[in-house]
């Protein structure tokens, strides 16, 4: 496949990826461990290019928005703050602008990039606490993610990837609060990333691991998060392609802390099948790719359960 067809643009899709998650770091809205939540967010990764680290030297970018709403049973305990709330309901938007820098090294099939991401969002949520419904919205910068290492390989039609997110816990934080942007704790996810490109067709598989450092405020370490998002997009003419994709996440440790020890380490999963489609078209001199994909969340444990709707755009400086 030619890198140079506009009609794919493998090295703009690219972003949808590589700028993962702090796209949508705007609130609590991912789904794992203190809260019900991490910074992970289910069907994040489900996106074309998932593999390609953009060969072409240069400043890329990234526009993400999201809205979220999901809700969890009354019967089941939160950790929230220093609390356990009886159920949760959320809902949020969030907007994140991210950057990818690709610098000129003659590296063969190789390439390295950094990257940064800086979300801001909306979220409002509600708790219940005895005969007590707790009510709370909030807004505001969320938790910047940043790539400081991004290893790229192409050959033909295969592409891959190895990178290292680190979540900084720079968002609004209260543990008295019910609503918050921010998750007071840094991440730490290897990543490893593959996809098969060819005229037509896009297949993608992402996976990650989320390592979780403790929340100073509430004395809670959240456990060792697992999560596997794979993608089929196929090309239906006039630059518009198709698909569908599938996640899963996967909670491999228990989380540690007074809360924590009550619920029996309060492990979580969840997983989303989902539609995606994707835009290529010519804004000026700018190639701009439009990503589309709704998340609906099945077979969840111990977090709400919803789906959520992304929107992505990405370019070239």
């Amino acid at each position: 496949m030619p890198l140079k067809d506009r009609s794919w643009r493998p090295d703009l899709c690219v972003l949808i990826i590589v700028l993962l998650g702090s796209a949508v770091q705007g609130g609590r809205e991912a789904h794992a461990t203190e809260g019900g939540f991490g910074h992970y967010v289910i069907g994040a990764f489900g996106a074309p290019a998932a593999g390609v680290v953009p060969p072409e030297p240069g400043v890329y970018w990234l526009n993400t928005n999201v809205y979220y709403s999901g809700s969890a049973r009354r019967s089941l305990s939160v950790p929230i703050g220093r609390t356990l709330s009886a159920g949760l309901k959320i809902e949020l938007f969030s907007t994140s602008f991210g950057a990818v820098y690709i610098p000129r090294l003659d590296l063969g099939p190789f390439t390295v990039g950094f990257s940064i991401n800086i979300p801001v969002g909306f979220v409002w949520a509600e708790a219940f606490a005895g005969a007590r419904n707790l009510r709370q919205s909030v807004s505001g910068l969320g938790d910047v993610v940043l790539t400081p290492f991004m290893l790229g390989y192409h050959n033909g039609s295969h592409f891959a990837q190895a990178r290292l997110d680190v979540f900084a816990p720079t968002g609004e934080y209260d543990a008295d609060d019910i609503a918050v942007v921010g998750l007071n704790y840094w991440t730490f996810t290897p990543t490893l990333a593959y996809s098969y490109i060819r005229p037509g067709l896009d297949v993608s598989v992402n996976g990650g691991i989320d390592f979780n450092t403790r929340n100073t405020k509430t004395d809670y370490t959240s456990g060792t998060v697992t999560h596997l998002d794979a993608s089929v997009t196929l090309d239906v003419g006039g630059g518009f392609g198709l698909g569908v994709f599938g996640a899963a996440l996967y909670q491999i440790s228990d989380d540690r802390g007074g809360l924590a020890n009550r619920l029996d380490g309060f492990r979580g999963r969840s997983f989303s099948v989902g539609p995606l489609a994707r835009y290529a078209f010519q804004l000026g001199n700018a190639h701009i790719n439009a990503n589309l994909n709704w998340a609906p969340e099945f077979g969840v444990r111990n977090r709400p359960e919803g789906g959520a709707v992304y929107f992505r755009l990405s370019g070239v400086f």
